[in-house]
């Protein structure tokens, strides 16, 4: 669901009438309240099966399944807060508040608990507030560590992909400064592998071509990463049989995926790769989540508080991360 107070719940119901899949039963992990609102605020039907727990027998085809969580979100505010959550105070629209944090990390906590035990193969994640979050867990740092954590993964990525470029970070969320210290050349070579599985094993790109950006300009001509870290990297993956060039100078290698040359780019930080990537890809980007047991996908966007249940919010990207989960799981 994301956060109920952002436009998670508007995107969802606007994309339900895209899930086509025959291979697959459908589920919404969320606050059925939350939903009801949504529905009539923005006048969307929300006609769904409740279950209430996720048991195959209680599932139906061809039909949206919905489980609440409501019930389990009340059990973390009691938990964290010290007392009962009063049935009187309701989400709150376009803000933060405690209650939103505890329904979304809720929300959130079952899907990944369902995913690490495989009773679901793909996740499609609505736009999380990190402070609303924080506010039940002050050590929660995003939706990929968070999923990886969970699932007991040490070796995952973050990937956004477009129909033009594909991007996997080498880094996620630090501040520049941090960037160089924290670039291991082992954890390089992992990227480029995740990023060869994800595009040969669910994309069905039979020989990918990956590309991994320098972290200097010019490449090399004004540092040593790429000498020290970044090419041994690569020349680890090509050990392996994949196919992969770099260090390349970040004003060359995108230009390069975009023309069709590259099948990906593994980039050294976040905005070195999502800078050109959302340029692009703003409105219909998908975020993944590499080396789970289960394909993760999102919108490439944030909550949006400012325009939550005004039927403003465009559901392309949320649209584009369920035709990614459902194009990943029929290719295995």
């Amino acid at each position: 669901m994301g956060d109920p107070g952002g436009i998670g719940p508007e995107i969802i119901l606007k994309s339900l009438h895209e899930i086509t899949s025959e291979n697959s039963i459908c589920m919404i992990i969320g606050s059925e309240e939350v939903f009801r609102f949504a529905s009539e605020r923005l006048n969307i039907s929300f006609d769904v099966h409740k279950i209430p727990t996720l048991e195959c027998t209680l599932l139906k085809e061809n039909q949206i399944n919905f489980l609440d969580i409501t019930q389990e979100a009340e059990a973390l505010y009691q938990k964290v807060f010290g007392k009962a959550h009063s049935k009187s105070e309701l989400f709150s629209v376009g803000e933060i508040s405690k209650w939103n944090g505890s329904l979304a990390y809720t929300a959130l906590k079952v899907a990944a608990y369902q995913g690490a035990c495989d009773l679901i193969q793909g996740l499609v994640t609505a736009p999380l507030n990190k402070t609303a979050i924080r506010l039940v867990d002050p050590k929660f740092s995003g939706h990929t560590e968070y999923l990886a954590h969970v699932a007991r993964v040490k070796e995952f990525a973050m990937m956004f992909v477009s129909d033009k470029l594909r991007v996997t970070l080498a880094t996620i969320h630090l501040p520049l400064k941090k960037v160089s210290s924290a670039l291991k050349t082992e954890e390089i070579a992992s990227k480029i592998l995740l990023t060869h599985e994800f595009l040969k094993n669910r994309l069905k790109i039979k020989s990918p071509r990956i590309g991994v950006a320098a972290l200097n300009p010019h490449g090399s001509e004004f540092g040593t990463e790429e000498d020290e870290m970044i090419l041994p990297a690569v020349k680890e993956a090509q050990k392996k049989g994949i196919q992969v060039e770099g260090p390349l100078p970040g004003d060359q290698i995108f230009h390069e995926a975009y023309e069709g040359r590259l099948d990906a780019v593994v980039a050294m930080y976040h905005d070195q790769g999502l800078a050109p990537f959302k340029m692009i890809a703003f409105r219909t980007g998908v975020n993944v989540t590499l080396g789970l047991p289960y394909l993760r996908t999102s919108p490439d966007h944030g909550t949006a508080f400012n325009i939550a249940y005004q039927n403003k919010a465009s559901p392309a990207s949320f649209i584009e991360s369920l035709r990614l989960v459902e194009k990943g799981l029929t290719a295995v």
